[in-house]
C-alpha cells in the first residue's frame, strides 16, 4: 500500500501520523508539503516540497504526484493541501480535516465550493469531533464516509511517575500552566486574570504560559501592569522533546481556549500524565470531561470561576489527585495513539481492498 501524504511538513500532528503508516512493514510513505520540514527525518518517507508560490511549483506538483501514482491520497487540512488532492482521480482521496478549515474556512464564499468539491469526491472523511463531523455532513460529505479517527496521544511517552503536587517546583511553588497557542482564540488573557486574583491569596503558586503568538505583548503588558511578575514565568514555544517535562512539572493544567475541535491534544496529554486538567465549557470539551468527576470546567471568559477551582484545588490536593487518576483512564480508554492509528489502517485496508 503507497499512501502519499499531503500535510503540513512543520506540525508535529502529521509528522506523528505519518511515522505511524512509515514504520509498518508492507506500507511506503510519500510527503509533499507546502511547508519546509522541520520535523525529525523518518527514514522510510520521501519528502517533497511543494512551492505554492508559483504556477510551476503547482504544475511540479502535479506531475510529481502522478508519477508516484499512490493507492491512496490523504490531505491533511481542507485548504491547500485539500485543492491539490482533486486533481488525482486514479487514486481513492482520504480527508482529514482539522477544524478550522471547516468551521472557518467553510464561511468564505470560494472556499466553502471547494470544500464541498472535497466533500464530494473523498472516499473517506475523518475529524475528531462530532460537531465537525455534523457540519461536513451539511457541506455534501455522505454520512457513511465519515469517521471519527483521533490523533490519539502517545501512550509510551506522556508517562509521568510524578503524582501532582508531590513536592514543590524547581522554584519552590506549586506549578499551574497553559501551553495553548497566543492567539485570541485560546483567550491566554483569562489564566492571567485568573492568576491575579490567585496570587493575591496564595504566594506558593506560579502560573506558567507555554505558547507563541500575536497576543504576547499584550499578555506581558498585563503582567506588568498588575505586578504580578514574579508569580508568572513566559515559556515561549515548546518543542516535541520538550513537552513531557512541562506536564510532568504541572500540578493543574489550564485551557482558556474559546473554540477546539474535539479534545485538544495537549489537554489529553496533560490528561494521560494524570493532571487535573480545568477547561472550557466549550465545543465538546463536555464529551471528555465531566466537571468533578475528571477535571473541572468553567465557562469561557469567566476568569472568577477559573480562580476559585484553581485555589480550591490547591487546599484539596487529594481531590485533584483522584481528578488526575481518572482524567488518565478516560485517555487510556478512548484516545491513545496507537488503537486511533490502528483504527486509521482499518480504515485505509478497507477503501483500497490491500491488506498491509
Amino acid at each position: 500500500m503507497h499512501i502519499l501524504f499531503l500535510a503540513d511538513a512543520s506540525s508535529v500532528h502529521s509528522y506523528r501520523w505519518i511515522k505511524y503508516f512509515s514504520e509498518r512493514e508492507g506500507v511506503s510513505v510519500t510527503w509533499c508539503s507546502f511547508a519546509q520540514n522541520t520535523m525529525p527525518e523518518l527514514k522510510n518517507v520521501e519528502y517533497k516540497f511543494i512551492d505554492k508560490g508559483s504556477l510551476m511549483g503547482f504544475f511540479r506538483a502535479f506531475r510529481y504526484i502522478s508519477r508516484k501514482s499512490p493507492d491512496i491520497i490523504h490531505a491533511h487540512y481542507l485548504g491547500w493541501n485539500g485543492l491539490l488532492s482533486l486533481f488525482f482521480p486514479k487514486s481513492r482521496l482520504v480527508l482529514t480535516a482539522w477544524g478550522s478549515d471547516i468551521v472557518y474556512n467553510s464561511k468564505k464564499s470560494l472556499m466553502r465550493f471547494f470544500i464541498k468539491k472535497m466533500m464530494k469526491t473523498a472516499d473517506l472523511i475523518t475529524c475528531d469531533a462530532h460537531h465537525l463531523r455534523d457540519k461536513m455532513i451539511e457541506l455534501g460529505a455522505p454520512r457513511e464516509n465519515v469517521e471519527i479517527v483521533m490523533f490519539g496521544i502517545d501512550e509510551n511517552l506522556f508517562v509521568s511517575k510524578r503524582p501532582p503536587f508531590a513536592g514543590l517546583g524547581e522554584k519552590g511553588k506549586f506549578n499551574v500552566g497553559s501551553i495553548r497557542n497566543l492567539h485570541p482564540v485560546y483567550d491566554v488573557i483569562t489564566f492571567l486574570r485568573a492568576a491575579k486574583v490567585v496570587l493575591a491569596q496564595r504566594d506558593d503558586v506560579i502560573f506558567q504560559v507555554a505558547g507563541s503568538g500575536p497576543d504576547l505583548g499584550l499578555l506581558e503588558e498585563f503582567v506588568g501592569q498588575n505586578s504580578i511578575e514574579d508569580g508568572v514565568e513566559f515559556l515561549g514555544r515548546l518543542d516535541s522533546s520538550q513537552l513531557f517535562n512541562f506536564y510532568d512539572g504541572l500540578d493543574i493544567y489550564v485551557s482558556t481556549s474559546l473554540s477546539d475541535g474535539g479534545i485538544a491534544s495537549s489537554t489529553a496529554e496533560a490528561m494521560l500524565c494524570a493532571r487535573p486538567v480545568v477547561i472550557t465549557d466549550a465545543a465538546e470539551n463536555g464529551h471528555w470531561i465531566t466537571d468533578k468527576e475528571n477535571g473541572r470546567m468553567f465557562d469561557c471568559y469567566d476568569y472568577i470561576s477559573l480562580a476559585n477551582i484553581i485555589l480550591g484545588l490547591l487546599d484539596d490536593q487529594e481531590t485533584a489527585v483522584g481528578l488526575g487518576l481518572n482524567a488518565k483512564e478516560t485517555i487510556m480508554l478512548r484516545n491513545t495513539y496507537n488503537k486511533e492509528m490502528e483504527k486509521m489502517l482499518a480504515l485505509y485496508r478497507e477503501i483500497t481492498n490491500i491488506v498491509a
